[in-house]
């Protein structure tokens, strides 16, 4: 595509020693500039490893086009390489120019970290008149997508990229972040520096459709341009293998719910519940003792959905997370089904979310937990969690407290979805919001730990559970489902929920030792790589 250095697919494997967190994702752009840097840093005459920092900063370039290190990076490896075609070259190396560095805006610094949104537009109005337009726009470029009245966003760009091919690109994203889909997914038969990210939003609006074929005819010539793309090689896999939107299966499963002093939300979940296809599987919810309108609430929807269908417990007290989820696992009614699903008491479904997750489980039977994509529920949606995944520890300074022993892997939050967290693999653990239980594993890997009451860690400690009995979940990205709250951990405000959550951590921690901590980290990391690996060699052979 002129654009991307030229990488052996074989090569992909000689990454997992020296970079081993590379399987886990190619994406975010914390993960995208460390991996490049770290190369360039530590491996300078490594022509392999070189060839795919230039790749990932060439990809992270196509998505965050005014992010100036990483241009100033892309130009420096160019010119070791000599990758890019010379009308690319001389579209960045004006860019670059265009791209002068801010001095400190205590105004700015202020508005971005919580201003109104009338007043961050105000401000972005005024300083993209100046010269520095272009900067400003790279600067701002995640609070001009959240801003709420998109027309201002497109004048903001219109005012600040500078150039059309640049504003046509940045209007098309800002579209798809507000789901607004474009007139046409044909690729301009001119030369574009944008076509990668082109060829790619239009694979994912036809994989959305369920158009699989229009799928990997765009996204096929983009993954062989760079094979090193894990998620865009987990992305092509299952556009060719895993057909979307397939019907409910037979197999019984339980719905399960509990909710503390959320009367609407957990109203309006239901009806999100009920408005899907779930057909005669039962749902259950647990009013973990509220005291506000939950029960009149509740009794409402149970009249209205049908007590054979909405089948309500009310506890006299709050029990905690994992007591109520306990308490929904020992109904003889749900111990009677195959899977049991959890769903959080704030979440939005679409229409197939059960069917996927049931399909997905029946794809993989060695899982005990199959878990999906969670994100914002308002445009632009921003992702709270994708696959959880198991880094090294890291040991603490001799005669101090232990170090960090259980580090997650979290590679999307905040970031905004941008359609390559959408794939399916083996993971180590899954949001607790939305997941499917395998209930024959109830009585081998046991239930959720009431330790961890009232919440916090319950789902991540049955999850490593479960692995360590040869269970791992699965992670079915292409089911997204939103969350109309933020999840827990970042609304942890005051200084006693963070001494919770840390003190949760501890117990966490604390139950593994550093032996199996180590042999979980190794088991994971390698159960990723042949994962990747595997699918690429088949992508591969065809």
């Amino acid at each position: 595509m002129g654009f991307f250095p030229k990488f052996d697919p074989r090569n992909l494997a000689t990454l997992a020693g020296p970079l081993p967190t590379w399987a886990l994702s190619t994406e975010s752009s914390w993960q995208q500039w460390g991996l490049a840097e770290g190369i360039v840093r530590g491996a300078p005459g490594n022509q392999v490893l070189i060839s795919a920092a230039a790749g990932i900063l060439s990809w992270s370039w196509q998505q965050r086009p005014l992010h100036a290190p990483t241009l100033a990076l892309l130009i420096t490896l160019d010119a070791q390489l000599g990758f890019l075609s010379p009308e690319n070259r001389a579209y960045l190396l004006a860019l670059k120019k265009r791209l002068r560095p801010l001095p400190p805006n205590p105004t700015w610094e202020d508005l971005s970290s919580g201003g109104d949104a009338a007043s961050v537009c105000t401000f972005l109005e005024q300083a993209m008149a100046g010269q520095n337009g272009a900067s400003w726009l790279g600067e701002a470029w995640e609070q001009i997508v959240r801003l709420p009245d998109k027309d201002k966003a497109a004048a903001l760009v219109a005012t600040g990229a500078g150039d059309p091919v640049l504003t046509a690109r940045l209007l098309a994203e800002l579209d798809a972040q507000h789901g607004v889909s474009p007139d046409s997914d044909e690729i301009s038969g001119s030369p574009s520096p944008f076509a990668p990210w082109q060829h790619f939003m239009s694979g994912r609006r036809a994989f959305q459709a369920g158009d699989r074929p229009a799928a990997v005819r765009h996204w096929t010539p983009l993954q062989a341009a760079m094979p090193w793309n894990a998620n865009l090689t987990l992305l092509l896999w299952d556009a060719l293998n895993i057909a979307p939107h397939a019907p409910l299966p037979p197999e019984r499963a339980a719905i399960l719910a509990y909710s503390w002093n959320k009367a609407e939300l957990i109203v309006q979940t239901l009806e999100s519940v009920f408005a899907s296809d779930i057909g005669n599987n039962p749902v259950f919810v647990l009013d973990n003792g509220s005291t506000d309108e939950t029960p009149d609430a509740l009794r409402a929807a149970r009249d209205r959905f049908g007590a054979d269908r909405l089948h309500v417990v009310t506890l006299p007290v709050n029990v905690g997370a994992p007591a109520a989820r306990n308490w929904l696992l020992s109904l003889p009614e749900v111990r009677a089904c195959r899977y049991a699903a959890f769903l959080d008491d704030d979440v939005l479904l679409p229409r197939d979310w059960l069917a996927t997750l049931l399909n997905a489980a029946l794809r993989h039977p060695e899982c005990g937990t199959v878990g999906c994509s969670i994100r914002d529920h308002e445009h632009p949606h921003a992702l709270q969690s994708a696959d959880y995944h198991l880094l090294h520890r890291l040991p603490g300074e001799a005669g101090q407290e232990p170090g960090d022993r259980l580090r997650v892997f979290n590679n999307c939050t905040g970031t905004l979805d941008s359609g390559l967290f959408a794939y399916e693999r083996p993971c180590l653990s899954v949001s607790g919001c939305c997941h499917l239980l395998d209930v024959s594993l109830l009585d081998s890997v046991g239930v959720f730990d009431v330790r961890f009451t009232p919440t916090q860690f319950d789902d991540l400690d049955r999850d490593i559970r479960s692995f360590l009995a040869g269970r791992p979940c699965l992670y079915a990205g292409h089911l997204s489902i939103d969350h109309v709250q933020r999840s827990s951990l970042r609304q942890a405000s005051s200084p006693a929920q963070v001494a919770h959550i840390l003190g949760n951590k501890i117990k966490l921690e604390a139950k593994y030792d550093d032996r199996q901590i180590d042999d979980m980290v190794k088991k994971n990391l390698e159960m990723v790589w042949r994962d990747l690996l595997t699918k690429q060699g088949q992508i591969l052979s065809i």
